[in-house]
């Protein structure tokens, strides 16, 4: 149930050139397309029970090496879905057509008419400008820096549209559908290619001075460390992101420091060293299946990811931490000992009832945050995640004749 603020139904009765609000809404009452309920305190609210499948929304998941695409209804239920490889090496004059031209196959593969479309969410690697239309400086992305993503794909498809960091639309997918529901300080941390967060503060996503913050993977923990791609050394994910837990596993490193620890001389070979075009998913197959570099690697991950969240923890205090990505596959090979250090690194009393958990929505995760968002934005009656749509874009998504359900059950009222 979504709460539709007074102004809305003005700005439908302009469009339709009917009664005025009060009108509108006795008249739709006597007619059973919604029951109206009193706000508890605040703005008087009409409470209204949409019709589901009166509408779609479009989330996207642009990542470094994938693309990921969701079509929902407006409960936000999952009705198609799509990932396709991506490669944002190849800079924007190549990737930009190729999403467009990703995004309208999708939909036309989906059956489902533009007009039907209310908006399009979409999720990317990077921090972003502060009117959310421009990657700023993305560390992974060179040749993206100011680039106007929004208006590439405003002019394309003439939808409401909002774009954001990736880890801030999984940070919604997973607070309002997944493992931080009920939440409202979290952290979401996506460990994959490289390594973000999405902080939710008081039920909000917390940006900072200038849209930049949760840059988690760029926070130094060797400052003697391989040089990372932001030009700093020893940053997170120089050392516990997907390509460094691959090289350690080839190299054997972090097994060859823990036997060294037991003062174990056995000599083991890894099973992935000779193999060519490994990829994260090898290794946590292959530490699934025991092979003792794949476990070391991954648990050394888990160690470093430990140290920088219990700072985390120290500074935000969040109820919940989910974590996500292609790396937390590895569950419980990399959680264990990531909690391990978590906790004995973080303030007894910040750390008290932090809970850390396994993000439950999995490839889904960003690319249904940035469907909420567009609801969110039109409606914002959630986490404000992002500034609000122009009263029309409310009226422009309630004003179709199908989009109210004929009847609300009584027991939906709240």
């Amino acid at each position: 149930m979504w709460i539709i603020p007074f102004v809305a139904l003005y700005e439908i009765c302009m469009r339709t050139k009917t009664m005025g609000p009060a009108g509108i809404s006795q008249r739709l009452v006597r007619e059973g397309h919604f029951l109206e309920a009193t706000s508890r305190g605040g703005r008087r609210a009409i409470l209204v029970h949409f019709n589901a499948d009166a509408g779609r929304v479009l989330g996207i998941d642009v990542g470094r090496t994938h693309l990921t695409m969701i079509l929902t209804n407006l409960a936000l239920e999952i009705m198609e879905q799509r990932s396709v490889s991506f490669d944002t090496d190849r800079g924007p004059e190549v990737c930009l057509p190729i999403l467009i031209s990703e995004i309208r196959t999708f939909v036309e593969a989906s059956m489902v008419s533009w007009e039907v479309i209310v908006g399009i969410g979409l999720g990317i690697p990077g921090p972003l400008s502060v009117d959310l239309r421009r990657l700023s400086s993305p560390p992974h992305m060179p040749g993206w820096d100011n680039i106007d993503i929004w208006e590439s794909l405003h002019v394309a498809f003439n939808k409401l549209l909002y774009i954001d960091n990736d880890a801030n639309m999984g940070a919604l997918g997973e607070n309002h559908y997944g493992a931080g529901r009920g939440t409202s300080d979290m952290a979401y941390v996506k460990i994959g290619t490289g390594i973000g967060s999405g902080l939710i503060m008081n039920g909000r996503i917390y940006r900072g001075h200038r849209g930049s913050a949760g840059e988690l993977g760029h926070l130094t923990i060797d400052e003697n460390g391989p040089l990372c791609v932001c030009g700093n050394r020893g940053c997170l994910e120089t050392l516990a992101s997907a390509g460094p837990i691959v090289a350690d596993t080839q190299q054997g490193l972090s097994l060859a420091r823990k036997l060294a620890s037991e003062d174990n001389s056995l000599v083991y070979t890894p099973v992935l060293s000779s193999r060519a075009n490994v990829d994260i998913a090898d290794v946590v197959v292959a530490a699934q299946h025991g092979d003792a570099a794949s476990i070391a690697s991954l648990e050394r991950a888990g160690e470093r990811i430990g140290l920088v969240l219990a700072g985390l923890v120290n500074l935000f205090n969040p109820e919940a931490i989910v974590i996500d990505g292609s790396v937390a596959r590895a569950g419980e090979i990399l959680l264990a000992p990531l909690m391990r250090v978590a906790a004995s690194a973080s303030l007894p009393a910040a750390w008290k009832d932090t809970k850390i958990l396994p993000g439950e929505l999995g490839v889904t995760a960003i690319a249904l945050g940035a469907a909420f968002t567009v609801l969110d934005a039109a409606f914002g009656v959630h986490a404000h995640s992002v500034p609000a749509a122009s009263p029309g874009a409310a009226a422009s998504i309630l004003a179709s004749e199908h989009f109210l359900n004929p009847a609300l059950p009584k027991d939906e009222i709240s």
